[in-house]
């Protein structure tokens, strides 16, 4: 299973206050969807035209519109505004899978460039027609540490009219990204391609000019358990969805611990009484990297997704907890869904302790705004 790294950059033209491109990026169901819209010309009005196509494009994608029909909808709507031209929009709009899928859309846009080991290589899109407007199509599939770099016309037309009569195109920009490829570290690459962009357009910037890399990198695997099940009936079921986890695996309920112990054969440790509220109880037990209680940890992650990453370095169990799903890219939350009646004591109410049902949703809304993938399972 495959996450996806991103790296994005956005250069406005010179002597203007806002940019003319916009940039989309969001997981929806099982697929990762990154976009740029050029509205044309520069300034405002550039800026009003690409925002609202993205909007448009993302609502429908949302809407669970296919990326085919999202992006045909949007290229023939630019064919009736052609004489106006006030909302005539450029685009290159992409879908990948967790498998490596991968289904490009470009509308008057640049071709992608794909790095694979050592080398860069434009991809050729199929185009075909849409209500008299041409759009560009192109399939192929990722591997483990493969690169894409989508990009405006701010990057392939770098140079025009100054070294080069039609700028460095594509190919220029696939050949500077090979050799940069090999000095740089990934994170620096796209400051470097923009600033050669600069350089090769006389020292400014000639264009609205923005930038996405992808890479393809192996998932970091986290199966988060929390909650006995609604019936003993299905803790069997759940012990098996443990045991079958592939990754890294944390139990956050001292119940939940002691029914995958009992169904599954496997000894429950105590290994620390806790220091208090910010500190509650740690356990072991064998295939676990972490086991604790419940609703104090969770609530307590719940808060410290919203720190600074760098300053969560004790080792409390809270701590561990988030350090695990900050380094994870797909984390799959297990809610078991009996009434804990320790919940609706006065005392967590005082204390503004949610519920394991309000914590774990929002960890789930927290992650997934970091572009982590979240799968719910509720039991």
């Amino acid at each position: 299973m495959l996450h996806y790294d991103s790296w994005i950059r956005q250069q406005k033209k010179d002597g203007h206050h806002v940019s003319g491109d916009q940039i989309v990026h969001f997981s929806f169901k099982d697929s990762y969807y990154f976009a740029i819209f050029d509205g044309v010309g520069s300034g405002v009005y550039a800026n009003i035209a690409a925002t609202g196509n993205a909007g448009r494009w993302s609502r429908m994608i949302r809407e669970g519109i296919s990326i085919s029909e999202a992006s045909e909808t949007i290229a023939s709507s630019m064919r009736t505004k052609e004489e106006g031209r006030a909302f005539y929009t450029a685009f290159s709009a992409l879908m990948l899978t967790r498998h490596g899928n991968a289904l490009l859309y470009t509308f008057e846009s640049p071709k992608a460039i794909l790095r694979r080991g050592r080398a860069a290589q434009v991809l050729e899109p199929y185009y075909y027609d849409v209500q008299g407007t041409t759009l560009g199509e192109t399939q192929f599939e990722l591997e483990e540490n493969d690169a894409l770099f989508i990009f405006s016309d701010g990057i392939s037309q770098a140079g025009m009219g100054q070294m080069y009569p039609l700028g460095w195109q594509e190919k220029g920009a696939a050949s500077y990204i090979q050799v940069q490829s090999r000095e740089l570290a990934d994170a620096f690459i796209l400051d470097r391609l923009i600033e050669r962009c600069r350089v090769l357009s006389g020292g400014s910037h000639a264009d609205d000019t923005s930038a996405i890399m992808i890479k393809a990198i192996q998932a970091k695997h986290l199966h988060l358990f929390s909650g006995p099940p609604v019936s003993p009936l299905h803790d069997k079921k759940l012990a098996e969805r443990f045991d079958n986890a592939q990754g890294v695996r944390v139990i956050c309920g001292s119940s939940t611990a002691g029914i995958i112990s009992r169904e599954l054969g496997i000894g429950l440790h105590f290994l620390s009484e806790g220091d208090g509220l910010h500190s509650p109880p740690q356990y072991k037990m064998k295939g676990a990297d972490l086991v604790t209680e419940g609703a104090l940890a969770l609530n307590q992650a719940a808060n410290l997704l919203l720190a600074n990453p760098q300053e969560i370095t004790g080792d409390s169990p809270p701590e561990q907890l988030t350090r695990l799903l900050l380094e994870a890219d797909v984390i799959d939350i297990y809610e078991g869904t009996a009434q804990n009646e320790a919940h609706r004591m006065l005392l967590f109410k005082q204390l503004g302790i949610r519920s394991r049902k309000e914590a774990l949703r929002v960890i789930a809304q927290a992650l997934e705004q970091m572009g982590k993938r979240i799968h719910y399972h509720s039991c």
